[in-house]
């Protein structure tokens, strides 16, 4: 398979060393972490303030762990070490903690829900920025390229997120299909194979509904995937790539409301690496019928595209994230 590598360099774990963040990562893999690590973790999670100055050997005694294991952990969450995951937790902490412009009594009663529910979607944008892995995105985008069937499943309110991404899909000429009937989605997985994709939304928890068709998919060879903000999901175990986003929760509306909005960061950022992928492609071979067969896809407001069969083999890496 031949790849063509365009845009920005990343880290091995897909972020721009200028986006790292020390304590979404800590939440994102806290359930996942070995019991002496996840008591590292929950520490650092409870007392930020506290972690940036102390030494390996402070965190060992309160943690009662060893100073070994202090240097797992930061790495188990992809840091070289303690001081590379200090600096990184002291920007956490400085985020956190930005001048924010004196109200009057009035004015901060009439807008504070406005202002906390603004504060954790920027939040929560910043963090799910960090977690999204650019090389699972990048196979991903790759495996849907060469796909030809493209199943999304969502349950719930995860449906409509589910049809977000099958519309985002279809404006780009990618075929797919939202389905959103359990006992159907099923039914359909089985009949999945190597040609095909399966990718699962979840939100506040993965339902065994969802669960369920992807672990057929996946057993039929289809390229499975799932957009969640738990690292510890049950369909995990039957994802070939997981898109990791924020868990983060609003004190005034649904909780729901800001995972979607997460979740719909995911979506965005895949649509726009799809289509840039595919322009690269047009690029690389401005005559396609010297290589393969054609097809239109009509869009609306658009005139028909020409565009490579699903089975095309080859594949372009893009990065999206950071800047150089």
């Amino acid at each position: 398979m031949k790849c063509i590598s365009v845009g920005v360099a990343a880290n091995s774990r897909g972020r721009s060393d200028a986006h790292y963040r020390a304590l979404p990562l800590v939440n994102a893999h806290l359930s996942t972490l070995p019991r002496a690590l996840r008591r590292i973790a929950t520490y650092v999670s409870e007392n930020p303030n506290l972690v940036v100055r102390q030494t390996a050997k402070d965190l060992a005694v309160v943690t009662k762990s060893g100073p070994a294991s202090i240097i797992r952990f930061c790495q188990a969450i992809g840091f070289s070490g303690l001081q590379e995951f200090k600096l990184a937790l002291a920007g956490d902490i400085a985020a956190q903690h930005s001048p924010v412009v004196e109200k009057n009594a009035k004015q901060q009663a009439s807008v504070s829900l406005m202002d906390q529910l603004t504060e954790r979607i920027v939040l929560a944008t910043r963090e799910t920025q960090c977690l999204l892995d650019q090389a699972a995105l990048d196979r991903l985008a790759n495996a849907m390229l060469s796909a030809r069937r493209i199943d999304v499943y969502g349950v719930a309110a995860c449906g409509p997120i589910a049809q977000h991404l099958v519309f985002r899909l279809l404006r780009i000429g990618i075929p797919a299909h939202a389905i959103l009937d359990t006992t159907y989605a099923a039914y359909v997985a089985s009949g999945l194979g190597p040609t095909s994709a399966a990718i699962a939304i979840s939100g506040s928890r993965m339902t065994k509904e969802t669960v369920a068709p992807l672990m057929r998919a996946k057993s039929a060879g289809a390229f499975t995937a799932v957009i969640t903000h738990r690292s510890d999901g049950p369909a995990v175990k039957y994802a070939d790539e997981v898109l990791l986003t924020a868990g983060v929760h609003s004190p005034v509306a649904e909780p729901n409301s800001v995972i979607a909005f997460t979740n719909l960061i995911a979506i965005e950022v895949l649509a726009s690496m799809l289509a840039v992928k595919q322009h690269a492609l047009t690029q690389e071979e401005p005559n396609l019928t010297a290589s393969g067969p054609i097809e239109s896809v009509t869009t609306r407001g658009s005139t028909d595209v020409p565009r490579r069969r699903p089975h095309s083999k080859r594949c372009v890496s893009h990065t999206l994230f950071g800047v150089s």
